[in-house]
């Protein structure tokens, strides 16, 4: 019904892009839908139309829709051993009595529209699941997600905050980002994002990132002020320099924070191949080889 009525707008209101993918990090989706409905058949609606808008706002023929199922293995990252917790600051906290449910529901053939497909992942994150959809569909392909973690895609994305199409040129860039509330922290696109992560960390996921930096802690406006200088490079070879040497001057074991902040950009590829696909001077080199023999991860997640 949703999509017949798109279907039958005039082009002008309704344009797309020939074999455009939308790449959707719908968890967020869920869980409003599942806040704002009192029953499951109100919040199958809520999440259907959300999807929907966003295709049409992306100008999108079709969708994949990446959901993160309650008891998914989340891609080991339980077991990695990281400054703090992985997602311990979600402990306790309530959900929306509907969530799991809804989650179950619109990922079922009954409940899923022509337009677009449902993915519900018990191995992987929807955000690792995601970024390996951008970069398997590359320019075909457009991310959304409310998750700033994706914003470590190279291709295009539409910017939930300014309603933007966004790319990288190079390894992309940072920018700060204020809130109606006055408060700020750190944007940007392209994989420099990632290492602004290594640095700054992730509030939302409860990880630390650096401890110090030139003996004080780093929030966003110093970890611009750092890393801007690397916008648009077309190597990470300079910034990854950079911040693994930020890291080795505390003596701090940077693995556990590329391990859970780096998003897969092929099935198992980890921090590690990051680390690979870099030439390190011999001296980081020598310290990374170090840190892969202290004790970091509960189990073998590294394989």
């Amino acid at each position: 019904m949703f999509g017949e009525l798109l279907q039958n707008l005039p082009n002008q209101f309704n344009p797309k892009h020939v074999g455009r993918v939308l790449i959707c990090d719908a968890d967020s989706f869920a869980y409003e839908a599942a806040a704002t409905s009192k029953r499951l058949k109100t919040a199958i609606r809520k999440f259907q139309m959300m999807v929907l808008e966003q295709m049409f706002i992306t100008q999108s023929e079709t969708a994949r829709v990446h959901l993160t199922h309650k008891d998914s293995y989340k891609s080991g990252r339980g077991n990695i051993i990281g400054w703090k917790q992985y997602q311990g600051n979600r402990d306790g906290k309530t959900r929306p009595p509907l969530l799991e449910e809804l989650r179950e529901a619109v990922s079922s053939e009954e409940h899923v529209l022509p337009e677009y497909t449902v993915h519900l992942h018990k191995v992987l994150e929807a955000d690792d699941a995601c970024m390996i959809d951008a970069y398997t569909y590359k320019q075909d392909g457009i991310m959304f997600s409310k998750d700033k973690d994706l914003r470590q895609t190279p291709y295009p994305m539409h910017d939930a905050y300014t309603g933007k199409e966004i790319q990288a040129d190079g390894i992309g860039e940072l920018w700060l980002h204020e809130t109606e509330g006055g408060s700020c922290d750190i944007h940007g696109i392209g994989r420099l994002f990632f290492w602004a992560q290594m640095l700054r960390g992730d509030t939302a996921d409860n990880i630390r990132g650096l401890d110090k930096y030139m003996g004080k802690q780093i929030g966003p406006v110093r970890s611009l002020e750092v890393l801007k200088q690397f916008n648009n490079d077309q190597s990470e070879q300079g910034v990854a320099e950079f911040v693994l040497r930020a890291y080795m001057d505390i003596d701090q074991n940077p693995l556990p924070e590329g391990y859970l902040l780096h998003m897969m950009r092929g099935w198992g590829d980890s921090f590690s191949d990051v680390l690979e696909g870099l030439s390190l001077p011999k001296d980081i080199q020598e310290f990374i080889d170090d840190c892969k023999t202290r004790e970091w991860f509960t189990q073998n997640t590294t394989g």
